[in-house]
């Protein structure tokens, strides 16, 4: 049994932040044995001010309730004290509870745990099958609880209350500091700084972990680690954790993480965290990354080996400030997290390579927006930029709409107000007067109008409806410079429009020529084409050595094209590739490429149950609605 306090920091009262107004927990996790409970003892901040106290809890049954001055009291359902100073009540309906703790003089705990066995158990079971090797048990948390709080749970966000009792909302914002127990031979981490470590003094095969937070976060952001894991270190702040087997081709892909940060700080102000570190998950992860502060949380599948795909370091990197430091108040107002995020990105990729670079990562970003408003459809609300979230399964809402329509909306606000510097210079403002707290559109708008007070008049010829509360497409569509697009696209219209006699022209040179972004862009303007007929897919190979690539986002489009083509030997390479990893912008699309391929339909479905168990939960759902499974 592992030990995990969420305590009253007395180092950190001075701080001169906004204080915490929320309930921190003590938590006992196991570490080997998935079936052992968590136990959670709920105890009132004391520098909480409010007569009630609501947290929200989720999968915790509760246990018993103790208060210094009174005997243990048993728990079954529901609990109320009207007697006693202090109350705790308990409402259930289904898994979720209400609890209510009301403040006095006396020292009151809530003892909780998880349902067993449950929700919890399946999770253990999926990072013990999908680390390297299964000798030890490599938790992450935050996978569970805190990762699709951000991405998926938009507003009902409630996967950080399956852990910790707590106000489960971006509008609450803490500190937190912790303490946690595990074996010697493991390693805990957590999105907080490293206060030390010492030895377990009930337990001399078991050390202690200390973090604590200064800086106050939302719960989503509240992620924990345990595994045998080891560092490399790749900056003055900087330090990259990975498996052993990972770790230095880790750190050789992460080396420019330093330069990002401060190209990040020369647009948007000091990098206020401290740390600045990175973890490489297992493959089964199932997004690109999450911006935990201190502790960045990325895919294996970035490791190209060439350093091509250490941009996604630069779209975490920038969520330092808008979306950590800079927060939506609900997740309707998602788009001011993302589409900033993608705005500052993108100035990082200006500042470290060029504009054109820039141009053309915005020309990929319209089409992922167009492929996100395909899947909905162009009258689907969930492609509104401020959506109407009531009522609406949001793992299944989850797209590149706040991302791409985000940034959209900023780029021409850009070009409208004067261009990059310009706008840059409200985004860094914007950061400064909403940071360590969070906004909503209308406050964002609002101060916008505020900031360009000479040039209102241009504001008001926006048609704020059209982009906020319109479904489809953006209502404008940027005009990108072309540069390093037009290559990708005279190169596409070749091998579209050659004939057989036309395929021995083309030459392992054409793709020399182009860099990774490049031969990524080429392929994606290739799936939205009609699929090449066989001899032409095979060519490729032939001249172009596609499947010996590594890159993973090249390999990912590469195989779709193949299987459209309905080349059989690519079909056990696409589903390969989809169950060896689980990031679900690859294994999705995978499977559904391989299951519309009507002679292979069923082998898409036996490989996804086959290994349904070692994907991700959310992962595993959505793949099972792609390929219409019921249950």
């Amino acid at each position: 049994m592992q030990i995990l306090n969420f305590c009253d920091d007395a180092a950190l009262q001075d701080h001169n932040h906004p204080k915490p107004q929320v309930l921190i927990s003590l938590l006992r996790v196991p570490v080997y044995c998935h079936q052992s409970p968590f136990l959670i003892s709920l105890q009132p901040h004391s520098m909480c001010t409010c007569e009630d106290l609501w947290v929200e809890c989720r999968f915790l049954e509760i246990l018993s309730f103790v208060q210094s001055c009174i005997t243990n009291h048993s728990v079954s359902q529901s609990l109320c004290f009207p007697s006693l100073s202090q109350r705790v009540l308990v409402e259930l309906e289904c898994c979720n509870k209400l609890v209510v703790l009301k403040r006095s003089k006396h020292h009151t705990s809530l003892w909780l745990k998880t349902f067993q066995p449950g929700f919890l158990q399946s999770w253990f079971s999926i990072y013990e099958q999908t680390t390297l090797h299964l000798k030890l048990l490599y938790i992450f948390f935050v996978c569970l609880f805190f990762i699709y709080s951000n991405c998926f749970c938009l507003q009902q966000a409630t996967h950080c209350r399956s852990m910790i009792p707590c106000q489960d909302s971006p509008s609450v914002k803490h500190t937190y500091y912790a303490q946690v127990s595990v074996p010697k031979e493991l390693v805990a981490l957590m999105s907080a700084l490293h206060d030390g470590q010492v030895p377990d003094p009930s337990d001399s095969s078991r050390v202690i972990y200390r973090f604590r937070q200064p800086v106050p976060m939302p719960s989503y952001l509240i992620a924990i680690v345990v595994g045998a894991v080891e560092s490399r270190e790749i900056g003055p702040r900087s330090r990259v954790w990975s498996e052993k087997e990972n770790v230095d081709e880790a750190a050789f892909e992460f080396s420019e993480t330093e330069t990002m940060l401060k190209t990040a700080e020369s647009l948007a102000g000091p990098y206020v965290w401290g740390q600045y570190d990175l973890l490489v998950m297992p493959p089964s992860f199932p997004y690109g990354g999450m911006e935990n502060p201190c502790l960045t949380f990325v895919t294996p599948t970035v490791l190209a080996g060439d350093k091509s795909l250490a941009g996604v370091i630069a779209h975490e990197i920038s969520h330092s400030w808008t979306g950590n430091l800079v927060t939506n108040r609900n997740w309707e107002h998602f788009w001011l997290n993302e589409g900033h995020t993608v705005y500052i990105e993108r100035m990082i990729a200006r500042c470290m390579e060029s504009e054109h670079l820039r141009q053309f990562k915005g020309i990929g970003g319209w089409k992922e927006l167009q492929e996100s408003v395909n899947q909905f459809g162009a009258n689907n609300v969930l492609t509104n930029l401020v959506p109407n979230l009531h009522e609406v399964d949001t793992d299944e809402a989850f797209s590149s709409v706040p991302y791409e329509k985000g940034f959209a909306l900023l780029y021409h606000l850009e070009e409208l107000l004067g261009g990059p510097e310009v706008f840059m210079g409200f985004v860094k403002s914007y950061i400064q007067l909403f940071a360590y707290g969070t906004v909503t559109t209308e406050e964002w708008k609002n101060y916008l109008f505020t900031y360009f007070k000479d040039k209102v008049d241009i504001l008001n010829k926006v048609d704020w409806n059209a982009w906020m509360h319109t479904p489809g497409m953006a209502p404008v569509k940027p005009k990108y410079d072309t540069t390093m697009a037009d290559a990708c696209t005279a190169l596409c219209q070749r091998w579209v429009k050659a004939k057989e006699e036309d395929l021995a022209s083309f030459t392992e040179e054409d793709v020399k020529k182009l860099n990774s972004p490049q031969l990524i862009e080429f392929m994606a303007l290739l799936l939205q084409e009609e699929p090449l007929p066989l001899s032409h897919v095979k060519k490729m190979q032939e001249v172009y050595q596609l499947n010996s690539v590594k890159n993973a986002e090249v390999r990912f489009r590469w195989l779709r094209i193949c299987v459209r083509a309905h080349w059989e030997e690519a079909v056990p390479l696409a589903l390969k590739m989809a169950t060896e990893q689980g990031r679900m912008k690859f294994t999705r699309p995978l499977f559904k490429e391989v299951y519309n391929f009507s002679k292979y339909s069923d082998k898409a479905l036996n490989t996804f149950k086959e290994n349904r168990g070692a994907l991700h939960p959310v992962t595993a759902m959505l793949v099972a609605k792609d390929l219409k499974i019921n249950g």
